[in-house]
C-alpha cells in the first residue's frame, strides 16, 4: 500500500515537531537553575497581564536627554553670545593694524607687531619651492587622486 502525500508530510511534521521538542528539553537541561527561577517568574507574570518593568538604565535615558539637550542648549548659547559694544573696537584696530602693515612693510622683513602678519596669498607668490612642486610628477599623481 502506498501512502497519501497528506499522511506523509503529517508524519514528517510529527518527527519534525519531536526533534524540537527534544532539542528544546535538551536546552532547557542546559540551564542554570537561577535562569529558569527567572523564566519561570516572567512567564507567570506574562500570563498574569503584568507588564514587564524596564531595566533600570532603561529608566534614566529620558532624564540623561533631558540633560544634555539642556548642556548643548547653555553651550550654544554661550558660544552665540553676541561681542559687548566695546569688544568690536579691538578687532577693527587689529585688522587695520594688520592691513596697514602688510602693505607698507617688505614681506622679507619681520612684522611689526607680534599681532600682524604677513598674507599667506603673498607668501605663496613668492615662493618658488611651491611652483616647483606644482610641476612635479608628485602633484600630478595627486591631482589624478
Amino acid at each position: 500500500m502506498t501512502r497519501s502525500p497528506s499522511s506523509d508530510a503529517a508524519a514528517r511534521d510529527l518527527l519534525f515537531d519531536a526533534a524540537l521538542r527534544a532539542r528544546h528539553a535538551e536546552a532547557l537541561g542546559a540551564l542554570s537553575p537561577r535562569v529558569r527561577a527567572q523564566l519561570a517568574q516572567r512567564r507567570a507574570a506574562a500570563l498574569r497581564g503584568q507588564a514587564a518593568r524596564p531595566a533600570p538604565a532603561l529608566r534614566w535615558r529620558p532624564a540623561v536627554a533631558a540633560f544634555a539637550a539642556a548642556g548643548a542648549l547653555a553651550l550654544g548659547l554661550q558660544l552665540h553670545r553676541a561681542p559687548a559694544p566695546g569688544a568690536a573696537a579691538p578687532v577693527a584696530a587689529l585688522a587695520t593694524a594688520d592691513a596697514a602693515a602688510t602693505t607698507t612693510a617688505p614681506a622679507t622683513s619681520a612684522p611689526a607687531t607680534p599681532l600682524a602678519r604677513p598674507r599667506a596669498d603673498t607668501l605663496l607668490d613668492q615662493d618658488p619651492e611651491f611652483f616647483a612642486w606644482l610641476g612635479s610628477a608628485d602633484a600630478r599623481r595627486l591631482a589624478m587622486e
